[in-house]
């Protein structure tokens, strides 16, 4: 039991804005249950939608991570582990956060653009320009791609092609802001590539290993 308790507590402090970001998510997740009828309008205003990127873009950019659109904070922790805690271990904090600030970023901006295209054109219903935009999934897909940067060499190549082809036909079969959104960070995160110091070294999945945070 004690030795379990040390690889958690290792695992924790190897990669803490990944388990202090779990943790917040937890917190708001059982605010937004709470709120019953007022959910809706509590989400809103954390949205990165049209409305609120033209007149408070920073603010949303930042809440919108904190909130999750739907009741369960569980099925989140499997990714948390398996791809944010790995990431940030190898990359170190900082670099961590500046891949998946530019894909969250990234994402968010190219998903909205491809909307505000979609009203103007008369095949997206203007109320979406006030749409439900939380969460953590362009963060998420942005580290995801830098990671990959630590995938054996044999194989890299070929998974991050797959990646790309899986979400590019997600966004032809269900062009929405969204989708097209994933795709956007995902590849954000693939630019960046470089931030994977020692990759041959730490290559993933494999030993854990500790950055300089």
């Amino acid at each position: 039991m004690t030795r379990a308790l040390g690889v958690v507590g290792r695992c924790v402090a190897g990669a803490p804005a990944t388990f202090i970001w779990l943790a917040v998510l937890a917190v708001t997740t059982r605010v937004q249950r709470a709120a019953g009828r007022a959910r809706s309008q509590l989400l809103r205003n954390q949205s990165t939608n049209l409305n609120h990127l033209s007149n408070e873009p920073t603010r949303v950019l930042a809440a919108s991570l904190f909130w999750l659109d739907g009741s369960r904070w569980w099925p989140y922790v499997p990714p948390f582990v398996a791809v944010l805690a790995p990431a940030e271990r190898r990359l170190g904090t900082w670099r961590w956060l500046v891949a998946g600030t530019a894909a969250h970023v990234t994402g968010t901006y190219v998903g909205q653009g491809y909307l505000r295209r979609s009203i103007r054109a008369e095949q997206a219903p203007p109320r979406l320009a006030d749409a439900h935009d939380v969460g953590v999934s362009y963060f998420l897909l942005g580290v995801a791609g830098t990671l990959s940067a630590y995938l054996p060499a044999r194989d890299r190549a070929r998974l991050r092609v797959a990646g790309v082809a899986v979400l590019a036909a997600n966004a032809v079969v269900r062009p929405t802001f969204t989708e097209i959104g994933h795709l956007s960070a995902f590849v954000t995160g693939l630019t960046l590539s470089p931030l994977a110091t020692n990759r041959e070294r730490h290559p993933y999945p494999g030993a854990e290993v500790y950055a300089r945070h």
